[in-house]
C-alpha cells in the first residue's frame, strides 16, 4: 500500500499517539480535559452527551472518509462488477454512521437547543433478549475484524484465489489489531480502577468505555480501504 516507513507511520505511530492523547484527556483526573472526550450537555439526554466529543467525531470521521473513499472509488472502477462491490460497501459504511449519530437526532436536538423525548431511532439499540441488537453486532463485528486482520494476513501466502489474494489485508494489519486490543484493554483497566471518575462522578463514558476500541477498529476500516482502492479484480475484469 505504502512504502515501509509510511506503514509505520500508519499503523503505529499515529495510533499510539492518538490513544495516548485520548486516553489521556479522559483518565487524567481533571473534568475539563475528560469533557474534550464526552461532554456534558444538560439539555440533552444523558445517552446523547458522548456523541459530541472528540472520540466520537473522531469515529465519524474516519467512517464518513471510508465512505467517500469507497463511494469515489465505485465511480472510477469498471466494470459494472466492481462498481456494484464498492458502492455496497461504502453504503455500508453510510449506514454505521448514520446509526452511530442516530440518523442526527442528536444534532437537531443540539442545534434547537433542547431534547425533543424522540426515542432512537437506531437499529443497534433495539432489545433482543438480555442484549440490545447492537451487543451482538459488536461481537460479530469482533470476530470478523479478527478474522480478517489476523488469521487472512497469516494465511496470505497459501491462498492462490487471485480474487482473495488481491482483497487480502497486509501483515501490517496485524500490527494495527494488536494495538486496538491493548488500548482497549487498557482503557478497560483504567474505567475498572476508577481513573474515570472525578470527585465521585463517573465519565461519561461509563457504560461505553467500548468507544475507544470502536475508534481504533474504525481506523483500520479506513487503512483497509485506502488499500482496496488501489487493488485490481482480476477475476472481475473483463477479458
Amino acid at each position: 500500500m505504502n512504502t515501509h516507513r509510511d506503514n509505520i507511520t500508519l499503523f503505529i505511530i499515529i495510533p499510539i499517539g492518538v490513544n495516548i492523547v485520548l486516553l489521556g484527556l479522559y483518565f487524567s483526573g481533571i473534568k475539563g480535559f475528560q469533557q474534550i472526550i464526552a461532554p456534558t450537555i444538560d439539555f440533552l439526554a444523558v445517552r446523547s452527551w458522548r456523541e459530541f466529543g472528540l472520540l466520537e467525531q473522531l469515529q465519524n470521521i474516519c467512517l464518513l472518509s471510508t465512505f467517500y473513499i469507497l463511494f469515489r472509488a465505485g465511480k472510477m472502477r469498471n466494470p459494472a462488477s466492481e462498481k456494484f462491490i464498492f458502492f455496497t460497501i461504502s453504503f455500508i459504511f453510510m449506514f454505521l454512521f448514520l446509526e452511530d449519530i442516530d440518523y442526527g437526532i442528536h444534532i437537531y436536538e443540539l442545534i434547537k437547543g433542547e431534547y425533543t423525548g424522540i426515542s432512537n431511532t437506531n437499529l443497534h439499540n433495539i432489545e433482543l433478549s438480555k442484549h440490545d441488537l447492537g451487543h451482538f453486532l459488536k461481537q460479530f463485528m469482533d470476530l470478523t475484524t479478527i478474522v480478517w486482520f489476523i488469521f487472512l494476513p497469516l494465511l496470505a501466502k497459501k491462498i492462490k484465489a487471485p480474487i482473495i489474494k488481491s482483497i487480502l489485508p497486509s501483515r501490517y494489519f496485524i500490527a494495527g489489531f494488536l494495538l486496538t486490543f491493548f488500548f482497549s484493554q487498557i482503557a478497560h483497566f483504567l474505567n475498572s480502577n476508577g481513573y474515570s471518575t472525578i470527585n465521585g462522578v463517573n465519565g461519561n463514558l461509563v457504560g461505553n468505555i467500548s468507544e475507544f476500541r470502536e475508534f481504533n477498529s474504525y481506523y483500520l476500516y479506513l487503512l483497509y480501504a485506502l488499500q482496496i482502492v488501489k487493488s485490481s479484480f482480476p477475476p472481475l475484469r473483463s477479458k
